[in-house]
């Protein structure tokens, strides 16, 4: 088997499990980022700087077709966040003779990233997501169809649309829960000048611990090759925040019905994260988000039976491949953000979120499994240890910046 090179960008967590994988197996990765990040000090990778696509779109896109082009092999890419992973697909045709692009085609990029686009169609196609209100009737909805939500439709505007005053208020405006009309009059009158970046859709009670994910690797022909199953157990910020405690899990086979189909009907190919939100009043599965890149917890998918970024560099460069599943029994195999976790239950829960706020015993116990994954330390990749103690702090410091702006 010939050992391709590999890129990935930007190197936070998902892009430094994908480089320890592929790394370790002996193939050469080059971590690519405007920025030090977490993934560059990984001694499994070389790090280049290169520009930031949200600033510098065609700056960035010049810089990696020549370091494509410069290298032996043609490398596969691994694009690891919405916004890097929809300028890789928006040139992808002219990549396409210098690399291997792991992500998808534009137009289904841009169609998963914009969730008002998104919603649209799983609203027509029944794809299990949240209904969906018309901007223009939001002020008519009837009392009873209350609590209704407001989220931003991007993470951050589309490339060559950005503001980050607004960038910022779409960062506030992840997730915000509105209660009843007055609440929604009031709300749309003091963000009316961000209203056309919001969509309003019904509320899926429960935080964080109620989602579930469903992540995949699809071929070229959109033909699911690999498929990873599990669940949040605690997230940062509780109620919408990113995975710091995972684990596998076992979802009903319908909740995987609806993944392949969606898969299938948007010719979707490359590694994505399907998220599921089990309502806990009513206990359905909606489908909240799709993440169509390596999420942030890939790390987990080797030890479950189911390596995802090696099936993905193999498939990538043209071998044919059997479906894997995930074959970790439910809470057989954990995941952990171990300095976040840690920080979060004995600090920072006593004032955000008191039930995960822990005793150091109760923590402890919390993480029991037969396998559990820590982000931060790899046995032959030492130097994360070290260089994810800095990384946490910037992420605390910005974290405070943005609540005090």
């Amino acid at each position: 088997m010939k050992k391709n090179p590999v890129i990935v960008f930007n190197c936070s967590y998902n892009g430094l499990s994908i480089i320890q994988e592929l790394g370790s197996r002996g193939i050469y990765c080059i971590a690519l980022d405007s920025f030090f990040s977490v993934g560059t000090f990984s001694k499994y990778a070389k790090f280049k700087r290169c520009p930031n696509p949200l600033k510098d779109e065609l700056g960035f896109v010049e810089f990696l077709y020549k370091l494509c082009a410069s290298l032996p092999l043609k490398p596969v890419l691994f694009p690891t966040n919405d916004e890097w992973a929809l300028v890789t697909a928006k040139y992808k045709k002219s990549l396409l003779n210098v690399s291997y692009p792991c992500v998808s085609d534009y137009e289904t990029m841009s169609a998963i990233l914009s969730k008002d686009q998104f919603y649209k169609i799983g609203q027509a196609r029944n794809y299990m997501t949240p209904y969906t209100f018309d901007n223009k009737d939001i002020l008519s909805i009837k009392e009873n169809a209350f609590p209704i939500v407001a989220k931003a439709k991007y993470k951050s505007l589309p490339i060559g649309h950005c503001n980050s005053h607004i960038n910022h208020a779409l960062k506030a405006n992840r997730l915000i829960v509105l209660k009843n009309r007055k609440q929604l009059a009031e709300y749309v009158m003091r963000n009316a000048y961000i209203l056309s970046h919001l969509v309003f859709q019904e509320y899926i009670a429960g935080n964080s611990s109620a989602m579930f994910t469903v992540g995949i690797y699809a071929d070229e022909k959109s033909d699911i090759k690999a498929l990873f199953t599990g669940r949040k157990i605690r997230g940062y910020p509780p109620d919408i925040g990113d995975n710091i405690l995972g684990e596998s899990h076992v979802l009903p086979e319908f909740v995987i019905t609806n993944t392949v189909r969606i898969v299938r009907e948007m010719s979707f190919t490359g590694i994505a994260e399907f998220e599921y939100k089990k309502d806990q009043n009513t206990g359905k599965y909606r489908l909240i988000e799709i993440n169509p890149r390596p999420w942030s917890w890939i790390g987990i998918t080797p030890e479950c039976g189911v390596n995802i970024p090696y099936i993905a560099y193999k498939s990538l460069l043209g071998y044919e491949l059997t479906f894997q599943n995930s074959n970790a029994a439910a809470g057989s195999v954990k995941y952990v953000k171990i300095y976040q976790d840690f920080f979060n239950c004995l600090i920072r829960h006593r004032f955000i979120y008191k039930p995960w706020h822990l005793s150091f015993g109760e923590w402890k116990n919390s993480l029991a499994s037969s396998n559990l994954v820590i982000a931060e330390y790899n046995k032959g990749d030492w130097p994360i240890l070290f260089a994810s103690i800095p990384y946490l702090l910037g992420k605390l410091i910005t974290q405070r910046w943005h609540k005090e702006q």
